[in-house]
């Protein structure tokens, strides 16, 4: 890997290194992390459309999205209608999800899956939250892998 030299101001300096201190990241990481996130958020058009660099919205976001919905679903379903049908159809629905993330991001939630197992066997207060804890930590790993 070859280093370039950049200059920035004092304060930007400063930002630079309270992130990476508290990330445990190196400096160069986080300067790169958010050149990448400017450079997807500049606009281009075609035409009468515009766009994004990347994609619209970050990848990463719409999976941690599509999980929390998945489970809420999932709760939704166990809380309101008790009917068993229902219930493995969400489940069903949530672990493909799961699966896809896991695939597609290579991020691991097992947490997950034995958060909704617990849920599903013993649906009370603290097997909710739980499956809520597990569910956020989830999102940061998705958001940040």
């Amino acid at each position: 890997m070859v280093f370039k030299t950049v200059g920035v101001k004092e304060d930007v300096k400063q930002i630079i290194d309270e992130i990476a201190r508290r990330r445990g990241w190196k400096k160069y990481k986080v300067v790169e992390l958010a050149i990448r996130q400017f450079a997807k958020e500049q606009k281009y058009s075609r035409g009468e459309r515009k766009y994004h660099w990347g994609y619209d919205i970050d990848r990463n976001i719409w999976y941690a999205f599509k999980l929390v919905n998945s489970v809420a679903q999932l709760k939704f379903a166990v809380e309101e209608f008790n009917d068993e049908n229902r219930i493995n159809l969400y489940k069903n629905l949530t672990m493909q999800t799961i699966n896809q993330i896991e695939e597609r991001l290579g991020v691991d939630l097992d947490n997950v899956k034995k958060a909704i197992d617990k849920f599903l066997e013993n649906p009370n207060g603290r097997t909710k939250a739980n499956l809520n804890d597990e569910t956020k930590f989830a999102m940061v790993k998705i958001r940040f892998p």
